[in-house]
């Protein structure tokens, strides 16, 4: 429907008019300056969602609550879900299963279904999936008109064609038409047509004579708490109690041409809503106590459905203004003061309160009268900083110009003139002796039989800006300064600081208890308290660290004022805290929710609390005066449900099935969108979550909605949150959201194990390759050593045995006196020294670096020639195609060779040595042979004396890869026979 901006206004203004049940309009009093106030009530606060707030269409037909504590809202444009602070909207636009917007009721059966009537089906929805039935499930026709879930299981279904029952398989149509569905009490369902009423209980039907039905067609029926029976029709509301039946009707009782909806709340008070506004009927005494009277308690525009919540609040929808909401306000106000900044408020012994104002004048209130004096009364200014009653009945006025003394109709005027230290007065107190206080920014005033005396820094004050005043039990006057707090004793001062416990130094309130404590508010500190041995900070968690004012009530509640509105807390669970650390009292806080005109209250003024005579608490606040009951108050004793509404991965969400949530490995952002649903006053729903798994105590998220987590290890974790309702009420069972991340494959434990053994293999590996490292190394030195042996072996050692065979010969040849032979030996010799000594230095040589040397036939040829003498004679034999070897091997075939020269020298006997080398396309052949007296094959005692030419020659010939045979007899011979294979490379 069209939207009238005009229309909305005009309701809006009667709204804000009509806040009060039971008010009236102001009416001008005869006497200066008077106004009647409307009589003391509990008010109706009021708040309101259209379209440009998020509803998705201003027309609202029903409204209900499911168990898990949304509030479901059907319009023309959808279906809405409130949390109380946002909508989330389900239509055709981000839903298939909705063929069409417009929606007309609602239903949540048993097992938590919700079922929601549209103009083309019925939609089911649960576990967050909607599913769509029309005529092909069993409906009589697709246009749903009204819904009734019963308690027994069963869904009816009122469409245009007639109804159906649903039990939780198919749809059943009833043979009975109906032009109207409604709940009654227990199990009952009441059925209306134009043939009267019928009871449908556990699927049985029968008929309900009840007299006085009228003759239009019945639109709404139902019965309330007491029984009493209700029908609604176009025209007219009727209610039978206890037997006796009455009837509103529209244009006589009722405002408007047309009722359009009702409802009974838990209070016992009936709303009607028509098509100009709501109307509240509650029963009011007489003598059949049955009289009701009508009460307007909305405006002028068109109900159209009414609903109460479990925390009691009134729900209203509108035809074209959208959705709306009555609560019962906790504070009330003094309308004629509705927008002044106040700064003092107090009471005289007649009852009178006096409220100051900041520009606006000094107010009075009494028996419903307010009353007002300015500067054009005698005041000194319009800017009222303090008032004080004195024990005749006057009232003492503080300004920023003066003082004031207002007795009976005569006002008094006193300034720095008089004998105050200044005109700006801060703060007043009456002493017990009738003496007055002043405050002011130049001292403290005493003013005694008419005369002041002060008290400053040059007295012992510890500042000259005085703010509050108490006298104490204990009969100390106590004086709040901008430096700390001073107790004047029997004329002595004593300053109190933070040195001596206070939690500030900048002293804004002072009060004491019935039990003697002194309480004592700062700027920036918070809230102390006196002890046996001075003060100590109240380490509270949720005190304001600026408090403004403070007082009782009489159950034993402390009030405290800051520009966070008003707070209560039990006296005792303050003082239980004792020295602790931190502290956690049941604070509950109160602002523009519960009815008070703003939460900032007034902190330029003294006293800006009253305990009035009657109990009322009031409070001066930048907007007028807040006024509580303390014994009318009632706590919202219910818990707020708690719903994790979105969990998002990475700014994707994931389902919550019910069971453990898995995230795969390589994410990096978590957030939690979390929810309380108390409709009460959701702004000032509380939070505390935890992540189990990582944190390690619970976050005290305030009235923060969501929480956020990067980078989180993987592991299993559980995410718990809790809320409490602005009575500090806490859900400690809450909700939960339990996840598992997966970790990369290679923080896996199988990954791990495989790890560890790769690299314990790897470790082995490296173990073994060392130690095989170490044995080659200690190989190659063996190999090495070994080879300087044969080195020295068959170079030293057989030169040595040729010059040892050379002086044998020269001796004997001396002692032969065969001098020319003998120098011929000694020449010999000399040779032979030589060559080995070159054989020496080419060994060294060799170990230093490869060198040039002749070829292997050159060598063997020089070898064999240097052994012939005259008792053996030599021969070699070279054949074959030369090629040139590696010099490794040549130098190991030559050692060969010249080691089986040498034993054919030093063995033998033989007088004949032949040495062949044959070089053929794959193979060398070496052959020496001697025809000495050779030995035996099978003498194993050769290397224990001292022989190892033969051993030495094996070891060199495998290590060219080669083959040594050696063949040998007595008195045959012996033939060395030396086979390596060459390949076509070069070697």
């Amino acid at each position: 429907m069209k939207f009238s901006r005009s229309r909305l206004l005009i309701f809006v203004l009667l709204l804000d008019l009509c806040a009060v049940a039971n008010s009236s309009a102001k009416i001008d009093a005869q006497e200066r300056g008077k106004h009647a106030e409307p009589p003391a009530s509990r008010p109706l606060g009021h708040q309101f969602w259209t379209s440009e707030n998020g509803l998705p269409q201003n027309s609202v037909h029903q409204i209900i609550q499911t168990r898990d504590g949304y509030l479901w809202i059907a319009t023309e444009g959808g279906v809405a879900r409130f949390n109380g602070v946002q909508f989330t909207v389900f239509n055709q636009e981000n839903n298939p299963a909705f063929t069409s917007n417009d929606t007309c009721c609602l239903a949540e059966d048993r097992s938590g279904v919700l079922w929601i009537g549209t103009s083309d089906g019925l939609l089911r929805y649960a576990n967050g999936t909607f599913s769509r039935y029309t005529a092909a499930e069993g409906l009589p026709s697709p246009i749903v008109l009204s819904l009734v879930s019963t308690s027994y299981g069963s869904l009816l279904v009122l469409t245009s064609a007639g109804l159906a029952t649903y039990d939780g398989g198919k749809f059943t149509p009833l043979t009975l038409s109906a032009s109207a569905l409604g709940s009654g009490l227990s199990e009952q369902v009441w059925l209306a047509n134009a043939a009267g009423l019928f009871s449908y209980n556990q699927r049985l039907l029968r008929a309900v004579a009840v007299p006085g039905l009228p003759t239009e067609p019945i639109e709404g029926i139902g019965s309330i708490q007491d029984g009493s029976l209700w029908v609604r029709t176009r025209t007219a509301l009727l209610l039978w109690n206890h037997g006796h039946l009455r009837t509103w009707r529209t244009e006589h009782e009722l405002p408007g041409t047309r009722v359009q909806s009702f409802f009974a709340d838990s209070r016992g008070t009936l709303w009607v809503g028509t098509d100009q506004g709501l109307v509240a009927l509650s029963f009011a005494p007489s003598r059949d106590n049955t009289r009701l009277g009508v009460q307007p308690a909305l405006g002028v525009t068109s109900i159209i459905s009414i609903f109460e919540d479990r925390e009691q609040n009134l729900w209203i929808g509108t035809d074209t203004a959208g959705l709306h909401v009555l609560r019962q306000q906790k504070f009330r106000t003094l309308p004629s003061l509705s927008g002044y900044p106040t700064t003092a408020i107090t009471q005289t012994i007649d009852s009178t309160v006096w409220i100051g104002t900041r520009g606006e004048g000094l107010y009075h209130y009494l028996d419903g009268q307010t009353s007002h004096l300015s500067t054009k009364d005698g005041l000194i200014s319009d800017f009222i900083l303090t008032v004080a009653p004195d024990r005749d009945g006057s009232l003492w006025i503080g300004t920023p110009d003066g003082l004031n003394h207002l007795w009976g109709d005569k006002i008094e005027s006193y300034t720095s003139a008089d004998g105050l230290p200044d005109d700006f007065i801060r703060s007043l107190f009456v002493d017990r002796d009738g003496t007055l206080w002043a405050g002011t920014r130049r001292g403290l005033a005493h003013r005694r039989n008419g005369h002041f005396t002060v008290l400053s820094r040059s007295d012992g004050m510890t500042s000259d800006l005085v703010g509050a005043m108490l006298r104490s039990s204990s009969n100390d006057l106590w004086v709040a300064t901008l430096d700390g707090l001073v107790r004047i004793r029997d004329g002595k001062l004593t300053v109190f600081t933070k040195a001596q416990g206070l939690s500030g130094n900048v002293i804004t309130s002072l009060f004491e208890s019935m039990n003697h404590t002194i309480w004592v508010g700062t700027k920036d500190g918070g809230l102390s308290r006196s002890t046996g041995s001075g003060f100590s900070p109240v380490p509270a968690y949720d005190l304001p660290r600026e408090i403004d004012a403070i007082i009782a009530d009489s159950r034993g509640y402390l009030w405290l004022t800051s520009n966070r509105g008003v707070m209560r807390v039990l006296e005792s669970e303050l003082t239980a805290c004792g020295e602790a650390l931190i502290c956690r009292p049941h604070v509950v806080g109160y602002g523009s929710s519960d009815g008070m005109p703003t939460e900032e209250t007034s902190s330029s003024g003294h006293p800006s609390v009253l305990r009035a005579a009657d109990g009322d608490l009031w409070f001066a606040t930048r907007k007028g005066v807040a006024i509580v009951t303390p014994s009318e108050l009632r706590e919202n004793v219910m818990p707020p449900s708690v719903i994790v509404e979105r969990f998002m991965v990475d700014d994707v969400e994931r389902k919550s099935t019910g069971v453990e949530i898995t995230i795969p490995p390589g994410h990096t952002r978590y957030s939690f969108e979390y929810a309380g649903l108390s409709f009460v006053s959701p702004s000032r729903v509380r939070y505390r979550y935890i992540l189990e798994g990582f944190d390690k105590e619970w976050t005290q998220a305030g009235s923060r909605r969501n929480a956020y987590y990067t980078n989180l290890p993987p592991r299993h974790y559980r995410f718990r949150v809790q809320a409490a309702n602005g009575d500090d009420i806490w859900n400690e069972t809450g909700a939960e959201v339990a996840f598992v991340i997966k970790p990369r494959f290679y923080r896996t434990l199988w990954f791990s194990g495989i790890a560890l053994l790769l690299l314990i293999s790897v470790i082995f590996a490296a173990y073994r390759i060392r130690v095989r490292a170490i044995r080659l190394r200690f190989d190659a030195i063996l190999a090495e050593r070994t080879r300087i042996a044969r080195e020295i072996h068959d170079t030293l050692a057989q030169g040595f045995v040729a010059v040892s065979t050379q002086l044998e010969l020269t001796a004997h040849l001396l002692a032969r006196s065969h001098v020319l032979e003998a120098s011929q030996q000694v020449d010999r010799t000399r040779e032979l020294v030589r060559d080995g000594l070159a054989d020496a230095r080419r060994s060294i040589w060799d170990l230093r670096a490869e060198s040039t040397q002749a070829t292997l036939p050159t060598r063997l040829t020089h070898l064999v020639e240097q052994s012939s003498t005259e008792r053996l004679k030599t021969a070699v034999d070279i054949g074959g195609t030369y090629r040139v070897l590696a010099p490794s091997l040549e130098n190991e075939v030559f050692r060969i060779a010249q080691e089986a020269v040498a034993n054919v020298i030093r063995h033998s006997g033989a007088a004949r040595v032949a040495l062949a080398l044959r070089y053929h396309p794959n193979e060398l052949t070496l052959t020496i042979s001697d025809d000495g007296k050779g030995f035996l094959m099978t003498n194993a005692n050769l290397p224990e004396r001292g022989h190892f030419g033969l051993q030495g020659m094996h070891e060199r010939a495998d290590q060219i890869g080669g083959t040594l045979n050696v063949e040998s007899s007595p008195e045959s011979g012996t033939r060395v026979t030396l086979r390596v294979p060459l390949s076509n490379e070069r070697n």
